[in-house]
Formats: structure tokens, C-alpha cells, sequence
């Protein structure tokens, strides 16, 4: 049997991913006083977290402003591999595109079955969405929200208690709990 190659990108991937849970953890207590610790990374979801109150579970994903700008982050990051530059240009419609490359993924997430051991050990989690787009801003955010206002989420399985859009402002991670409109709010309710 051939072995298994193995994805030189994961361990990129893996640091990627402990550093948004780290710098969540560390953005969450400084608003609620709550302190997380990582107490295992199973994979899914990235990380079980136990704070003195609860005991939750965290995953993360990326939502990239295009294929060809996670090639480029990737490849520049990855050991052995030749960067893949994104393009020179023009750019038309980023924030459509990145706002249409949002919801598709959050609608994957949150319908995703992968989820439903530790939503069971642990009830509903936190979803962290790192914003990947160099032209990211609240135009984005306003994009972001009128595509997920148009978008079914009758798929969603109900195992996020949050969902939180992780971006660079001002040379730190921020984030900022992604909020859907009254409608949808209702929808969830009832999940």
C-alpha cells in the first residue's frame, strides 16, 4: 500500500489555527473575564478550551478573498514550495466576492455533521472565520451581511453558539461576533 503523502501545508495550517484561538482566547477575557485554556486539539473541532465556568470547543476556518489569494499566502508560507503570487490586477468586485466566499463557507460550517461528537460532550461551540482578504473593511462587512441575508441557513445543525469574523486592524487580531439580522436571529432561536 503507497504511503500517504503528507501535506507540507498542515503544519503552517496547525500554527495558523493556535495562534486565532490563542489570540481569541486572549481577546475574550479581556472583554468577559472569562479565561479559556486549551485542554486538547483533536481536530475536529481545532481545540477543546476550559475556562473555570464551561468547558467549550473552538473551531476555525479561513475565508479567503479567492482561490488564488490562499495560493499565494500558502505557497509563500510553505517549506519546499515555490510562492504562487496572486496577479498583478485590476481587481473588480472583491467585496462581492469575498462576501460570496463567506457565506458559502459559513453555510458549510454550519451544516457541517463533523461537529456533532463534541456538540454532544460539550454542547454548541464557537466558530472563528479568519477574514483573508487584503481589501477587507466595513464595506466588506456590509456585503457580508446582505449576501447572508439572502442566504437559506434551514441546513444548519444548530452546534455554534457563536460565530466571530477574526481581521488585522491596526497590527493585532480583532474580532467581532457575526450577527445576522432579526429574521435569521428568530430563525436560530429555534435550533
Amino acid at each position: 500500500m503507497p504511503k500517504k503523502k503528507m501535506n507540507k501545508r498542515r503544519p503552517i495550517q496547525d500554527k495558523h489555527e493556535q495562534f486565532l484561538i490563542d489570540e481569541f482566547i486572549r481577546w475574550w477575557s479581556s472583554r468577559t473575564g472569562e479565561t479559556f485554556q486549551v485542554v486538547s486539539r483533536p481536530d475536529p473541532p481545532e481545540a477543546i478550551v476550559r475556562s473555570d465556568c464551561r468547558t467549550t470547543w473552538i473551531e476555525v476556518t479561513d475565508a479567503f478573498h479567492s482561490p488564488e489569494w490562499a495560493a499565494d499566502l500558502y505557497s509563500h508560507a510553505a517549506p519546499d514550495e515555490e510562492h504562487r503570487p496572486m496577479g498583478p490586477g485590476p481587481y473588480v468586485g472583491m467585496d462581492e466576492q469575498t462576501a460570496a466566499r463567506f457565506a458559502a463557507l459559513l453555510k458549510i460550517k454550519l451544516s457541517k455533521q463533523s461537529y456533532a461528537e463534541a456538540h454532544t460532550q460539550y454542547g454548541r461551540g464557537i466558530l472563528l472565520v479568519g477574514m483573508q482578504s487584503p481589501w477587507f473593511d466595513g464595506e466588506t462587512c456590509e456585503m457580508m451581511r446582505a449576501v447572508c441575508n439572502k442566504t437559506d441557513w434551514s441546513t444548519d445543525q444548530g452546534y455554534f453558539s457563536h460565530v466571530f469574523i477574526s481581521f488585522r486592524s491596526l497590527n493585532r487580531q480583532e474580532f467581532e461576533e457575526w450577527k445576522w439580522d432579526a429574521p435569521q436571529d428568530a430563525w436560530r432561536a429555534t435550533k
